[in-house]
């Protein structure tokens, strides 16, 4: 019985170095999609913070006098706790709110002294990697002498 031929069960040296290199390119894009992933993650949850924010400001606001509009403060802070982070990192949100004419309306109308255009930003700022990214979103809403806040309590005079 010497017809036998012995065959090679293995792989050679040049397959086994192109699966190993498909394997890490596998792995390092795997990788980098989690990390980007969670990058977007948290850039969205402070967005969506600023947007609660921004909301709360404006929801308090058209809940004032038409008086009270001119006594704001300008500038406020509010902070955001990550807790999810493995730093537990702080978000801190800087805004101003400026009271103005409204823009969007023609001065010559009647009503035009009554009604105020009120405008609440935000800014804040994230770290991708060492890199520092500004973010800066902002709401806009109409006050008027006339408005919500006579409906909710009652008022029947309110001073422009």
């Amino acid at each position: 019985m010497s017809g036998f031929r012995q065959t090679s069960a293995a792989y050679t040296l040049v397959e086994v170095m192109v699966a190993a290199a498909l394997l890490g390119l596998m792995l390092t894009v795997y990788f980098t999609g989690f990390g980007q992933g969670y990058l977007n993650l948290n850039t969205a949850r402070q967005d969506l913070r600023a947007t609660q924010i921004l909301t709360q400001k404006t929801e308090a606001i058209r809940l004032c006098t038409f008086s009270q509009l001119t006594t704001l403060p300008t500038t406020f802070k509010d902070y955001y706790l990550d807790s999810s982070a493995t730093n537990s990192q702080l978000t801190t949100y800087y805004g101003t709110i400026s009271v103005t004419s409204a823009t969007n309306i023609p001065n010559w109308v009647s009503y035009y002294d009554k009604i105020k255009l009120v405008t609440i930003s935000v800014s804040w700022t994230n770290y991708l990697y060492d890199h520092l990214i500004p973010h800066t979103r902002s709401m806009q809403t109409l006050a008027a002498s006339a408005g919500l806040v006579n409906y909710v309590y009652g008022y029947t005079t309110n001073s422009p």
